[in-house]
């Protein structure tokens, strides 16, 4: 068992590193990014690039679209929803609003080496009724969205991490990086490359599933489920399972450990 760890361990290694060389090799060859080396590379810009307000009423999804930089959704106390782009190039970046979709693509590249390098940083301000779909796509940077009990949120993150508040619906695909989630009140469907996993608490109402390549399922507290877990390789602990429940959530993982107290 330890060796099909340590070779799931190094595939995902291996192929973390193709990966980048592959990116690097294209970026070079294209000439079409510049890269430096040295710090301050997670400095995040002060420069705003745009700030619009909109009507919640005309909004009934929320696409966020970003080659590199953060992603926040924070409160808004006025009822509408704002978006706020800090960055050093505007030229890229586009916000349409089109058949009731809010469209925030951002494809502005960082210098991830530079002395004077930035992270981009887009923040959409939303009233915490806010009750239709969230959909985040994000190459590289970090992923936080406050409590939205009513909201609908789909993620895919290519390297980052990711903190949610209490959310009704999540669905989360992340190649690198931890997810950490404060509640989910309805359905979830997690799947993980690399990273560990960590809700404080589910509420399910609906069949849901938990897939981890390499890391940690941690959950501190459900509602009355069945947890189907499985692991290849790590210790599993699940308090107090109810095998006769209607509602399952099933945990897979390969190498990491399962612990859910429910």
């Amino acid at each position: 068992m330890k060796n099909k760890c340590l070779i799931i361990t190094m595939i995902i290694l291996l192929s973390i590193i193709v990966i980048g060389l592959i990116a690097l090799l294209y970026f070079v060859i294209s000439g079409k990014h510049k890269f430096y080396i040295g710090l301050n590379k997670e400095k995040t810009s002060e420069d705003i690039i745009y700030e619009e307000s909109y009507e919640l009423d005309k909004i009934d999804c929320i696409e966020v679209l970003s080659s590199a930089g953060n992603v926040k959704f924070e409160e808004n106390t006025d009822g509408k929803i704002k978006v706020v782009v800090y960055g050093k190039n505007n030229g890229k970046l586009r916000v349409d609003l089109n058949n009731n979709k809010l469209r925030i693509d951002y494809p502005e590249k960082i210098n991830f080496f530079g002395i004077n390098s930035y992270m981009n940083e887009i923040i959409v301000y939303v009233p915490q009724n806010y009750s239709k779909e969230i959909k985040i796509d994000l190459d590289y940077g970090n992923v936080e969205i406050l409590d939205l009990e009513q909201a609908t949120i789909d993620i895919k993150e290519d390297c980052g991490n990711v903190n949610l508040g209490k959310i009704k619906n999540v669905t989360i695909k992340n190649d690198y990086g931890d997810i950490e989630i404060e509640e989910v009140l309805n359905k979830l469907n997690i799947k993980s490359n690399c990273g560990n996993i960590k809700i404080d608490n589910v509420k399910l109402l609906e069949d849901s599933i938990i897939k981890s390549d390499l890391g940690d399922v941690i959950i501190d507290g459900t509602n009355d489920i069945f947890i189907d877990a499985d692991v290849d390789l790590g210790d599993t602990k699940v308090n107090n399972n109810n095998r006769q429940a209607e509602i399952t959530l099933e945990i897979k993982v390969d190498c990491g450990n399962i612990k859910v107290d429910n």
